[in-house]
Protein backbone atom coordinates (compact mmCIF):
# COMPACT_ATOMS: atom_id res chain seq x y z
CA UNK A 1 0.00 0.00 0.00
CA UNK A 2 1.34 3.71 -0.81
CA UNK A 3 2.15 6.23 1.30
CA UNK A 4 1.09 9.65 1.31
CA UNK A 5 3.87 12.87 1.35
CA UNK A 6 3.53 13.14 4.68
CA UNK A 7 4.11 10.08 6.10
CA UNK A 8 7.44 9.33 3.94
CA UNK A 9 8.56 12.45 5.16
CA UNK A 10 7.52 11.41 8.65
CA UNK A 11 9.86 8.42 8.07
CA UNK A 12 12.95 9.85 6.56
CA UNK A 13 12.79 12.42 9.53
CA UNK A 14 13.04 9.32 11.77
CA UNK A 15 16.12 8.08 10.03
CA UNK A 16 18.15 10.99 10.87
CA UNK A 17 20.70 10.03 12.90
CA UNK A 18 20.92 11.46 17.03
CA UNK A 19 22.14 14.34 17.98
CA UNK A 20 20.29 18.18 18.78
CA UNK A 21 21.92 19.60 15.05
CA UNK A 22 19.05 17.25 13.39
CA UNK A 23 15.29 18.47 14.16
CA UNK A 24 13.03 16.20 13.57
CA UNK A 25 9.84 18.56 13.05
CA UNK A 26 7.84 19.83 10.12
CA UNK A 27 8.94 23.29 10.00
CA UNK A 28 12.66 22.56 10.21
CA UNK A 29 15.32 23.37 7.42
CA UNK A 30 16.05 19.92 7.32
CA UNK A 31 12.33 18.62 6.76
CA UNK A 32 12.05 21.57 4.02
CA UNK A 33 15.29 19.57 2.25
CA UNK A 34 13.96 16.12 2.41
CA UNK A 35 10.07 17.25 1.79
CA UNK A 36 10.94 17.28 -2.22
CA UNK A 37 12.43 13.62 -1.84
CA UNK A 38 9.55 12.52 0.14
CA UNK A 39 7.04 13.63 -2.94
CA UNK A 40 9.51 11.59 -5.32
CA UNK A 41 9.25 8.39 -2.91
CA UNK A 42 5.34 8.87 -2.89
CA UNK A 43 4.68 8.80 -5.99
CA UNK A 44 6.90 6.00 -7.14
CA UNK A 45 5.10 4.04 -4.75
CA UNK A 46 1.78 5.06 -6.09
CA UNK A 47 2.97 4.38 -9.16
CA UNK A 48 3.86 1.03 -8.19
CA UNK A 49 0.63 0.29 -7.15
CA UNK A 50 -0.57 1.40 -9.93
CA UNK A 51 1.37 -0.99 -12.30
CA UNK A 52 0.13 -3.96 -10.27
CA UNK A 53 -3.44 -3.75 -11.73
CA UNK A 54 -2.05 -3.26 -15.03
CA UNK A 55 -0.40 -6.82 -15.18
CA UNK A 56 -4.25 -8.43 -15.74
CA UNK A 57 -5.46 -7.36 -19.28
CA UNK A 58 -9.16 -7.19 -17.44
CA UNK A 59 -7.74 -3.72 -15.55
CA UNK A 60 -5.09 -2.44 -17.65
CA UNK A 61 -5.17 0.61 -19.18
CA UNK A 62 -2.20 1.97 -19.52
CA UNK A 63 -0.13 -1.14 -20.14
CA UNK A 64 -3.36 -2.51 -22.93
CA UNK A 65 -1.97 -1.51 -25.57
CA UNK A 66 1.26 -3.94 -24.64
CA UNK A 67 -0.93 -6.54 -24.71
CA UNK A 68 -2.10 -5.79 -27.90
CA UNK A 69 0.93 -5.75 -29.67
CA UNK A 70 2.22 -8.68 -27.88
CA UNK A 71 -0.60 -10.76 -28.72
CA UNK A 72 -0.27 -9.64 -32.36
CA UNK A 73 -3.31 -9.21 -35.01
CA UNK A 74 -6.44 -10.44 -33.61
CA UNK A 75 -6.83 -13.79 -36.07
CA UNK A 76 -10.39 -12.65 -36.57
CA UNK A 77 -9.94 -9.78 -38.22
CA UNK A 78 -11.13 -6.97 -34.97
CA UNK A 79 -9.85 -3.71 -35.30
CA UNK A 80 -9.09 -2.72 -31.24
CA UNK A 81 -9.75 0.84 -32.30
CA UNK A 82 -13.27 0.50 -33.26
CA UNK A 83 -13.61 -1.43 -29.50
CA UNK A 84 -14.90 0.07 -26.57
CA UNK A 85 -12.09 0.13 -23.31
CA UNK A 86 -14.07 -2.90 -21.36
CA UNK A 87 -14.35 -4.70 -25.31
CA UNK A 88 -11.13 -4.34 -25.38
CA UNK A 89 -9.52 -5.62 -22.08
CA UNK A 90 -12.26 -8.75 -22.46
CA UNK A 91 -10.90 -9.73 -26.08
CA UNK A 92 -7.03 -8.99 -24.20
CA UNK A 93 -7.60 -11.44 -21.74
CA UNK A 94 -9.41 -14.12 -23.20
CA UNK A 95 -6.81 -14.04 -25.90
CA UNK A 96 -3.79 -13.72 -22.97
CA UNK A 97 -5.59 -16.76 -21.05
CA UNK A 98 -6.41 -19.27 -23.72
CA UNK A 99 -5.34 -22.69 -22.70
CA UNK A 100 -7.04 -24.27 -25.21
CA UNK A 101 -9.46 -27.44 -25.29
CA UNK A 102 -12.16 -29.11 -26.96
CA UNK A 103 -14.89 -29.62 -24.09
CA UNK A 104 -18.21 -27.74 -23.83
CA UNK A 105 -16.89 -26.37 -20.27
CA UNK A 106 -14.10 -24.85 -22.22
CA UNK A 107 -16.42 -22.91 -25.28
CA UNK A 108 -18.73 -21.92 -22.05
CA UNK A 109 -15.76 -20.97 -20.34
CA UNK A 110 -14.34 -18.82 -23.89
CA UNK A 111 -17.41 -17.15 -24.04
CA UNK A 112 -17.76 -15.92 -20.33
CA UNK A 113 -14.47 -14.24 -20.94
CA UNK A 114 -15.81 -12.07 -23.53
CA UNK A 115 -19.43 -11.63 -21.65
CA UNK A 116 -21.27 -13.70 -23.47
CA UNK A 117 -23.53 -16.30 -21.88
CA UNK A 118 -24.05 -19.79 -24.13
CA UNK A 119 -25.10 -23.47 -24.11
CA UNK A 120 -24.15 -26.10 -26.05
CA UNK A 121 -25.33 -29.06 -27.51
CA UNK A 122 -24.04 -32.33 -29.21
CA UNK A 123 -25.70 -34.91 -30.98
CA UNK A 124 -25.38 -38.52 -30.36
CA UNK A 125 -25.73 -41.10 -33.14
CA UNK A 126 -29.47 -43.00 -32.30
CA UNK A 127 -29.21 -46.71 -31.76
CA UNK A 128 -32.10 -49.23 -31.73
CA UNK A 129 -32.46 -50.16 -27.99
CA UNK A 130 -31.42 -46.37 -26.73
CA UNK A 131 -34.23 -44.25 -28.29
CA UNK A 132 -37.64 -43.81 -26.87
CA UNK A 133 -40.70 -42.96 -28.64
CA UNK A 134 -40.63 -39.68 -30.41
CA UNK A 135 -36.59 -39.10 -30.36
CA UNK A 136 -35.11 -37.27 -33.30
CA UNK A 137 -33.56 -39.84 -35.61
CA UNK A 138 -29.77 -38.99 -35.44
CA UNK A 139 -27.44 -40.24 -38.33
CA UNK A 140 -23.62 -41.48 -37.91
CA UNK A 141 -22.39 -38.30 -39.55
CA UNK A 142 -24.92 -36.06 -37.53
CA UNK A 143 -22.79 -36.62 -34.25
CA UNK A 144 -19.96 -33.94 -35.48
CA UNK A 145 -21.77 -31.44 -35.66
CA UNK A 146 -22.82 -29.44 -32.09
CA UNK A 147 -24.97 -26.57 -31.76
CA UNK A 148 -23.65 -23.48 -29.67
CA UNK A 149 -27.17 -21.35 -28.68
CA UNK A 150 -26.92 -17.86 -27.99
CA UNK A 151 -28.74 -15.08 -27.81
CA UNK A 152 -28.57 -11.89 -29.75
CA UNK A 153 -26.48 -8.65 -28.16
CA UNK A 154 -28.88 -6.17 -29.50
CA UNK A 155 -31.73 -4.70 -31.74
CA UNK A 156 -32.10 -1.62 -33.21
CA UNK A 157 -35.50 -0.42 -34.07
CA UNK A 158 -36.56 2.26 -37.06
CA UNK A 159 -38.21 4.99 -35.22
CA UNK A 160 -39.56 7.91 -37.21
CA UNK A 161 -38.24 11.28 -36.63
CA UNK A 162 -35.25 9.64 -35.68
CA UNK A 163 -34.48 7.50 -38.36
CA UNK A 164 -32.45 8.38 -41.93
CA UNK A 165 -33.06 7.24 -45.24
CA UNK A 166 -31.25 4.06 -45.87
CA UNK A 167 -31.39 2.58 -42.20
CA UNK A 168 -32.42 -0.60 -41.81
CA UNK A 169 -36.36 -0.66 -40.44
CA UNK A 170 -34.64 -3.58 -37.76
CA UNK A 171 -31.71 -4.96 -37.16
CA UNK A 172 -30.50 -7.84 -34.78
CA UNK A 173 -26.61 -7.69 -33.43
CA UNK A 174 -25.22 -10.41 -33.04
CA UNK A 175 -21.64 -11.63 -30.86
CA UNK A 176 -18.58 -11.68 -32.59
CA UNK A 177 -18.12 -15.02 -30.58
CA UNK A 178 -18.60 -16.53 -33.71
CA UNK A 179 -15.22 -16.40 -35.13
CA UNK A 180 -13.49 -17.44 -31.91
CA UNK A 181 -15.24 -20.61 -31.80
CA UNK A 182 -15.03 -21.69 -35.39
CA UNK A 183 -11.25 -20.68 -35.42
CA UNK A 184 -10.70 -22.62 -31.88
CA UNK A 185 -13.45 -26.13 -32.78
CA UNK A 186 -11.95 -29.54 -33.63
CA UNK A 187 -11.36 -29.68 -36.96
CA UNK A 188 -13.25 -32.98 -36.94
CA UNK A 189 -16.49 -31.13 -36.04
CA UNK A 190 -19.08 -28.47 -37.46
CA UNK A 191 -20.21 -25.68 -35.06
CA UNK A 192 -23.97 -24.41 -35.98
CA UNK A 193 -24.76 -21.22 -34.15
CA UNK A 194 -28.46 -20.84 -32.85
CA UNK A 195 -29.40 -17.07 -31.80
CA UNK A 196 -32.36 -16.14 -30.19
CA UNK A 197 -32.93 -19.65 -27.94
CA UNK A 198 -30.94 -19.22 -25.00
Amino acid sequence: MSRSEDQVLGELLSLLPPGWIWRRDRDSVIAALLAPLAGGIADVEQLAEDMLREVDPRLATVCLTDFERVLGPDPCGRDPSTMSLGDRRQLAHQRWTARGGASRAYFIGLAAKRGVAITISENRCSYAGEMVAGDELIDWPEQFIWTVHLAFTGETLFEAGEGQAGDRLYDLIISDIDCDIRRLKPAHTEVVFDYGSL
